[in-house]
């Protein structure tokens, strides 16, 4: 199948017009990746999260059998079929890690094209903001979309931060240094630097130094992850909601929201 789009989300557009998809329940990503010329495999991979091979216009997409969240493994279908549909003709095989999945700011452009179109794709635009705009941001809300979609909660939040109606922030640890950050353009602080250590008295610094584990959001200082912020100094008694996911034995990812 050849696109005509030239970006990764119109891409994922043109594909939902060509298989008359509407909304998810429509077909699964196996489906999808059949009617596409590709076999999906679960097998066992090391160092690994999913991987295509392509030859012309057939390929095999090979997921981690280990990825038992159904939401994780749609994305990594749907990040291989984008390597599929708009990188096949740079090289015939892919191979991306947990890292690779989740460190969306820091890889390649082939890679963040993989991610934007598989976000689009999964989550398209129109159909997501009908689902979070103008309700408040909450773990519930995140669910319940994450859920009609089926997706992860980060890929949920990360889309949240580009088209919800509240502030939020979204950050990628690993061993304990702050990674990259995603945050939408009204939440009140953006200073937090790359590569600076997390901040002990947090959700996610308990995490890390103290190996404990949060299920629930839970209220945190805004000034222990902000203490530089420009803004902090006029907001020295606000708080945040803070809700961390593990990711990988390393990685971590911190959202935060204003309540």
């Amino acid at each position: 199948m050849n696109l005509t789009s030239k970006t990764p989300t119109s891409a994922a557009q043109e594909l939902h017009t060509m298989l008359g998809w509407t909304c998810p329940s429509d077909y699964t990503l196996d489906e999808i990746a059949n009617a596409l010329g590709i076999i999906v495999k679960s097998v066992p991979i090391k160092g690994c999260e999913g991987r295509i091979l392509a030859r012309g216009n057939t390929g095999v997409i090979s997921v981690n059998e280990k990825i038992s969240h159904v939401g994780k493994r749609n994305f990594v279908i749907a990040h291989e079929i984008a390597h599929f549909l708009l990188h096949k003709h740079l090289m015939n095989f892919f191979s991306d890690t947990d890292k690779t999945l989740s460190d969306w700011h820091q890889k390649g452009p082939h890679e963040r094209e993989a991610n934007a179109f598989a976000s689009e794709f999964l989550m398209p635009v129109t159909l997501f903001k009908s689902k979070v705009v103008g309700k408040k941001l909450s773990i519930g809300l995140i669910e319940e979309t994450s859920k009609f979609f089926n997706v992860s909660l980060l890929a949920t939040f990360l889309r949240y931060t580009s088209y919800g109606s509240y502030p939020a922030m979204v950050i990628f640890m690993e061993n304990g240094i702050v990674r990259w950050k995603q945050a939408s353009t009204d939440f009140p602080f953006q200073w937090l630097p790359i590569g600076s250590n997390v901040p002990a008295w947090t959700v996610a610094g308990d995490h890390f130094f103290n190996n404990t584990h949060e299920d629930k959001p839970v209220k945190v200082n805004a000034i222990e992850w902000f203490p530089d912020d420009k803004q902090i100094k006029y907001k020295t008694d606000w708080k945040l909601w803070e809700q961390c996911y593990p990711i990988s034995q390393t990685g971590l990812v911190s959202c935060l929201w204003t309540y």
